[in-house]
């Protein structure tokens, strides 16, 4: 699950410089904005929910959520991420962007994030495959049109 709160940030400190207080007023300021993102996208998410939610909501709702998730959730996650990442004052050692501790953090951070897209993906796959197709409909067919 996401982080919640400063006080877990000192697990990226072990063994290194601890974060600057610009570094901790940066992420406070990235976890603020992200609005509870990384547990929406960790929220028990399958191929399950999203059978469930088409058969509540209709195929077309579901390929909106789907789009929605895709791009709005995950991507705009992705943007903050990459945000914090150049946005982080520079570091204790002056070769350094940021911390050793910075860096480790924005490392999980990435990490989380693309096990939300793997999670993501397989969920869709998964639900795709098990749809009841018409594989020769043209969304299937190759560019010259056969099968």
């Amino acid at each position: 699950m996401a982080d919640t709160g400063i006080d877990d940030l000192s697990k990226y400190e072990s063994g290194a410089d601890p974060f600057t207080v610009a570094e901790l007023e940066a992420i406070a300021r990235f976890r603020e904005n992200l609005s509870g993102i990384p547990d929406i996208a960790f929220k028990g998410f399958d191929a399950d929910e999203i059978r469930r939610f088409a058969s509540e909501h209709g195929l077309d709702e579901a390929r909106k959520m789907l789009h929605w998730f895709s791009t709005d959730l995950l991507n705009g996650w992705w943007l903050a991420i990459l945000s914090l990442k150049n946005n982080l004052p520079t570091g204790t050692d002056e070769s350094a962007r940021h911390s050793a501790a910075a860096a480790r953090y924005v490392a999980h951070l990435t990490a989380q994030h693309l096990n939300a897209c793997a999670k993501f993906e397989h969920a869709v796959t998964m639900w795709f495959l098990d749809l009841d197709t018409d594989l020769s409909s043209p969304l299937y067919l190759n560019r010259d049109g056969d099968e």
